[in-house]
């Protein structure tokens, strides 16, 4: 999508295999998708980092990058986010260098300590508080591998193959304190799918008090467009239920899960739901009240031909609609 007016639109690609398919199979039918959503004009695709899930074969996320890029060849290709706790920021930045010349100028890397889920937090020590420390610090030392100061050139060998620069790069937390942090090495912010607009617009203020640079940021929202609005927000809550219970076993002990406290139209107000000409409105009320310079939906269903199906409708029937009622994106600094 091309018009200024609109933010990047992308896709937010759970790695979860449909029910009855192979593994091979899956991998290829995602792999397919990636090279559709790009033919539609959707101008990235992201995919998380989970482990020990079955319904999130992600485990990888940059080697599914670098597959993705031999078979595609504009859309940008994003991890929301890489966990770097633990990790060589060593190695980890010689594997975004490679992957940054594989596919120059179409990789986006976003940063996270790791959400509740117990086996990676037991596995790997992912999600606690210790987990955002040493985030810090790994992502530290990698920005130094892949920018060196001046006066870091003899202490550390260069990356071979040296980054092709830039690599939008990213942080996914609400901690204002990791938001400076981030602001003050240049990072752009992520805002999950499940996190209220108050808390994006948190994020933004947050990163504001210490930005050296125009705002980057990634927002995330669920999409379901019907022609019959009523299915489309019954489908919405029908698939977050379902969401919510495929994933309790993974979360840690005495945690509900997100949007366990509200009611439907609270968790409705977190998606963008409805027909064409509704999503629309929604859309340019969440864009002309905050600057959003990208947008990743996550089609509700985990059938691919629904998603692409999702994905064209947003670029050829809401789209339009958007661009039309100008001005429909806030200023950005």
């Amino acid at each position: 999508m091309q018009d200024d007016a609109l933010p990047q639109i992308g896709m937010m690609l759970h790695m979860q295999p449909s029910r009855g398919e192979t593994i091979p199979a899956f991998l290829a039918s995602r792999t397919a998708l990636v090279a559709d959503l790009e033919a539609a004009g959707v101008e990235a695709v992201w995919v998380t980092e989970h482990h020990f899930d079955p319904q999130s074969l992600s485990a990888s996320p940059l080697l599914l990058l670098s597959h993705w890029a031999a078979h595609t060849q504009r859309i940008q290709l994003g991890v929301a986010a890489v966990l770097p706790a633990g990790r060589n920021p060593a190695l980890l930045a010689e594997e975004i260098a490679l992957l940054s010349n594989l596919a120059p100028g179409r990789i986006a890397i976003g940063f996270a300590k790791g959400g509740p889920f117990e086996a990676q937090k037991r596995a790997f020590g992912w999600g606690s508080d210790a987990a955002r420390a040493e985030m810090q610090t790994v992502v530290d030392a990698l920005l130094n591998h892949l920018s060196p100061p001046p006066d870091a050139a003899s202490a550390m060998p260069a990356l071979q193959p040296p980054p092709h620069l830039p690599v939008p790069l990213f942080i996914a937390s609400h901690e204002p304190d990791t938001l400076v942090w981030a602001a003050q090495r240049g990072l752009g912010w992520m805002s999950a799918q499940f996190w209220p607009l108050e808390m994006y617009d948190a994020q933004a203020i947050n990163w504001g008090i210490a930005a050296r640079q125009p705002a980057d940021a990634v927002l995330a929202r669920g999409l379901w467009i019907d022609d019959d609005g009523a299915a489309a927000r019954r489908h919405a809550l029908s698939w977050l239920a379902s969401f919510r219970a495929s994933k309790q076993s993974q979360w840690k002990v005495g945690f509900r899960g997100p949007l366990a406290e509200m009611d439907e139209a609270e968790s409705l107000a977190r998606m963008i739901v409805g027909t064409p000409s509704e999503c629309a409105t929604q859309l340019h009320d969440l864009l002309s009240l905050r600057c959003v310079p990208r947008l990743a939906f996550n089609p509700m269903h985990d059938l691919p031909a629904l998603q692409i199906g999702q994905m064209r409708r947003l670029l050829n029937e809401v789209a339009p609609l958007l661009a039309a009622a100008r001005p429909v994106r806030a200023t950005c600094p």
